[in-house]
């Protein structure tokens, strides 16, 4: 289950410290950082957020203010460095408050209490799984599976190719190749999935993709299954 969520804190080395955190946290998924809250309120309003890290004492709004705003507040975790706000807070029902500064294993004991918690409300059934999370540095990308061209294994690694970037996984092909959706993915190769809606033409032995130049074997292994996946029974 991915936790989709957003950091709000009006200090810059508070933010990078936390979206450090939240990067090497498997089931968390940063959608936006921000470091004013009144910000944050258009992204809680037009999006699925299920969990917010925030800092109390701000410029604009404080904290508390905020959640106290929200007409349907998600989950919400507060990370201050003043201990006197603890009492108010967990009378609004917060899952926990982090007093800085504090460690990872702090953050991570945080985080899988929101894990729990948010588990607890969601089916794992229910949830869309649309797209790929990755982390690149402080970054967390959606790398959405309509945009993959296709995806090549090397060694312990997985390249996954999009036509804007081109990202380093450490997965193995079988669990890549069983999370995504079927209907658009098939693997042609021992080190190539691609995905079928961007193969251009293609023969007995090899496909073309539409991006420019990008042309593939198919391995024999590998035929009879993807021919049965684009309805086709045989190549002239």
């Amino acid at each position: 289950m991915i936790i989709n969520c957003i950091l709000i804190d009006d200090e810059p080395l508070a933010r990078e410290t936390l979206e450090e955190y939240i990067s090497k946290v498997p089931y968390l998924n940063l959608i936006k950082s921000f470091d004013d809250p009144l910000e944050a309120m258009a992204i809680i309003n037009s999006q699925a957020v299920d969990l917010i890290f925030s800092d109390i004492q701000m410029p604009e709004m404080d904290g508390i203010s905020f959640l106290k705003s929200l007409r349907n507040p998600p989950f919400i975790i507060f990370i201050t460095g003043h201990p006197g706000f603890a009492v108010e807070g967990f009378e609004l029902d917060i899952l926990d408050y982090i007093i800085k500064p504090f460690s990872f294993e702090r953050f991570l004991r945080s985080a899988n209490k929101a894990q729990k918690a948010i588990g607890s409300n969601k089916k794992i059934e229910d949830l869309p799984i649309e797209y790929i999370p990755i982390s690149d540095g402080h970054k967390t990308f959606l790398v959405r599976h309509k945009d993959i061209y296709c995806i090549q294994g090397q060694e312990d690694y997985l390249k996954i190719k999009t036509i804007e970037k081109e990202f380093l996984i450490m997965k193995t092909m079988k669990s890549m190749e069983e999370s995504l959706p079927s209907e658009s993915f098939v693997r042609i190769q021992k080190s190539y999935i691609v995905n079928i809606h961007y193969i251009k033409f293609f023969d007995a032995v090899e496909l073309t993709l539409i991006v420019p130049g990008y042309t593939l074997p198919i391995g024999l292994k590998y035929r009879e299954a993807f021919l049965k996946k684009l309805n086709i029974t045989k190549i002239r």
